[in-house]
């Protein structure tokens, strides 16, 4: 294969028109261009993408990638080429399939995976067995599943549009692959049905700053990580000892708790906290003196006996 610096965007229209709505393609433009670049960010590969001169055939538009290492540039719109094509999550549901993946990426082995695979589309011309690893690594990236969901999103909505097509071509405008396509039919399997992550749920030190004495649905006050929170306590049992026993609080109170995290995607693919609650109290902390709650020994107990059942079958 040649070295291949185009990107080819084909929007195949009913009744072979050659004008497209001008807010489509902008938005689809915007959300290409998203995508390549966030693949270009993980391989570490500098480029500048040019736009060249549509042409017809329903409508067809070119983009160039300069600057950068040639090999590199391929593999990043052959790459390219195959997230866009790719089929979608579809053996699970979509909060679980994210949410695993978000938790993938944050291993070291992960992140050694994707330092090898920069060092290799950097070295040399870049082989099917390379193309294949990278698109592998990058087919769950939460920030292309976004794009990729918002470029179909918009494409859907728009019947004059009955296919897409996506190919990668030299600097003669010579194709490198069979150029792939999606059928309008199938444009809805790429769209997000709900933007919401698994809450994560962690344990954590939460300093009160406002507690709720009185019943009904507040929400209290707190600082954690530093940062000022409002939470639901869910946590009935402690509820009731602060209302029925007048558990005192006062400057410097904190609680150890498991804090249930809500996240979804925002519309570029970053995650975003959309709440927080307590599910359960395990300690209450006053300066130097620390009480221990019954839910809080019996999630303890439960912790430990987990914890012992993994190492035993490890």
């Amino acid at each position: 294969m040649e070295v291949a610096n185009k990107f080819e965007l084909h929007y195949y229209l009913n009744n072979e028109s050659h004008q497209i709505d001008a807010f489509l393609r902008n938005k689809c433009e915007a959300e290409l261009l998203a995508i390549i670049s966030e693949i270009s960010a993980i391989l570490d590969i500098e480029a500048e993408l040019v736009a060249t001169a549509a042409k017809e055939g329903g409508f067809r538009e070119f983009w160039d990638l300069i600057k950068g290492n040639a090999n590199a540039i391929t593999v990043v719109l052959l790459v390219a080429q195959l997230m866009l094509t790719v089929a979608p999550m579809l053996h699970e549901s979509e909060k679980e399939a994210l949410e695993k993946e978000l938790n993938r990426l944050q291993i070291e082995e992960s992140k050694l995976n994707i330092q090898k695979l920069r060092e290799e589309v950097k070295a040399a011309a870049p082989s099917p067995e390379t193309i294949e690893k990278t698109a592998q690594h990058l087919s769950k990236n939460l920030k292309i599943i976004k794009r990729k969901s918002n470029f179909y999103a918009a494409l859907s909505k728009k019947q004059e549009v009955s296919k897409i097509g996506f190919s990668v071509l030299n600097a003669n405008f010579v194709p490198q692959t069979d150029e792939r396509q999606v059928e309008r039919r199938d444009f809805r399997i790429y769209v997000l049905n709900s933007n919401k992550l698994r809450a994560e749920e962690v344990e954590a030190e939460i300093e009160i700053v406002s507690p709720v004495l009185k019943d009904g649905k507040y929400k209290w006050k707190g600082i954690y990580n530093d940062q000022p929170i409002g939470f639901d306590m869910l946590d009935l049992a402690f509820k009731d000892m602060v209302l029925l026993d007048n558990i005192p609080f006062q400057h410097g109170s904190s609680i150890i708790c498991v804090l249930r995290i809500g996240r979804e995607l925002d519309e570029v693919g970053d995650v975003k906290v959309t709440g927080y609650a307590v599910t359960t109290v395990i300690e209450k902390i006053d300066g130097s003196t620390s009480i221990e709650t019954s839910q809080g020994k019996k999630y303890r107990h439960a912790k430990k006996y987990i914890e012992g059942q993994g190492t035993l079958f490890t």
